[in-house]
Order: structure tokens, then sequence, then C-alpha cells
């Protein structure tokens, strides 16, 4: 065999080695950086879940307690209108 065409594909054969083991090495370091991602995100996510809960219950006292506010605001009115009428 002609020691050009040895040389040629002996330096083909490490150009591919190398672009493999170029291609594998940044897929890997693609592959932790993506992981990093999700568990930032998934993080994030429970904080959110965490504070939706919280928003969730004071809806559900807030709108619990409205009748019992609006009770309220009725007996103030008449209190007011008592005062009005008395000092009239």
């Amino acid at each position: 065999m002609n020691p050009t065409v040895i040389a040629t594909i002996i330096s083909s054969a490490g150009t591919l080695l190398g672009t493999i083991i170029t291609v594998i090495v940044a897929l890997h370091n693609q592959a932790k950086k993506t992981e990093t991602q999700i568990e930032v995100l998934n993080a994030q996510m429970e904080g959110m879940k965490e504070d939706i809960k919280s928003h969730n219950q004071y809806a559900k006292m807030f709108s619990e307690n409205i009748p019992a506010i609006k009770q309220h605001m009725i007996d103030v009115d008449r209190r007011l209108d008592a005062i009005e009428r008395r000092s009239a």
C-alpha cells in the first residue's frame, strides 16, 4: 500500500476520532446543563406551589368572611343612620 494512502487513512481516522470525542463531551456538558436547569425549574415550581397554596387559603378565608363583613356593614349603616337621625 502506498505510504500516502496509509497516512491519509490514519489522518482521517484521527480526525474522525477527535470529532466523535468532541461531540460526546459536548453532549455530556449539555446534559449536565439541562439537568441543572431542570432542578432550578423544579425548585421554582415548588416555591410557586407554596405561593399558590397560601393564596388559595387566603382567598378561601376571604370568601368565607364576605357574608360576615356584609352583615357587619349593614349593622354599621343602621347605627350610622340612627346616630344621624338623633342628631338631626
